[in-house]
């Protein structure tokens, strides 16, 4: 039986270069494949260990103890002369980069990390498992703060589940200047900011 899925979270670049960094520490047959849809189909141009030297926002973790780069240059579809790369599979997990808001100023808009395996790939689960396991002890909690419409402003009492923010976007990202973690148009900050702390962000209210 398929066993689907994810976690969400906040990543500066900083955060990014830790995060791929603990990950090849932890095996350094784990790379990062560009998957974003282009007219390069070379795999070895595309395979990165540090997703920071790229701009594309879309990759694949990729362990290649587990798909060769020979299969894994057969993983893609062809549209239009466009490389489709795939995202998930065999040896290979969804990893959407987190990144500044385009329409909310010193705002970050969360990213993602996605997998599917069968239940009974032992081998499959180990490294998954330890993906998510060195996401969420780099991360921090985070907890949705919101106004109501009375104007009264809340912070949850609970972190928000399966999303996490890595030190860099925590402290960057903090609500003290505007300057949210956001999922959509949702507000986050880390464990410890008060409301006194906070200035509201006009585009994030209305």
């Amino acid at each position: 039986m398929e066993k689907v899925r994810d976690y969400q979270f906040f990543m500066t670049l900083k955060d990014e270069q830790m995060f791929c960094e603990a990950l090849r520490t932890y095996n350094p047959n784990i790379y990062f494949l560009d998957v974003k849809p282009s007219l390069d189909g070379d795999v070895d141009r595309r395979l990165v260990g540090d997703i920071t030297t790229l701009d594309s926002e879309f990759f694949s973790i990729v362990n290649l103890d587990i798909i060769s780069k020979e299969e894994l240059s057969r993983c893609y579809k062809l549209r239009n002369g466009y490389y489709h790369f795939y995202q998930l599979g065999r040896g290979q997990m969804q990893f959407l980069r987190s990144l500044p808001d385009v329409n909310v100023e010193n705002c970050l808009q969360q990213g993602r990390i996605a997998d599917s395996y069968e239940a009974d790939d032992d081998e499959e689960k180990v490294w998954k498992n330890k993906v998510y396991s060195l996401l969420k002890k780099a991360g921090q909690k985070v907890y949705w703060y919101y106004v109501l419409p009375n104007g009264t402003r809340e912070i949850a009492t609970k972190p928000q589940h399966k999303l996490v923010a890595l030190p860099d976007a925590a402290a960057n990202y903090d609500g003290k200047r505007g300057n949210f973690m956001i999922h959509n148009r949702a507000m986050f900050v880390a464990e410890g900011i008060t409301l006194e702390e906070i200035k509201d962000n006009p585009k994030l209210l209305y």
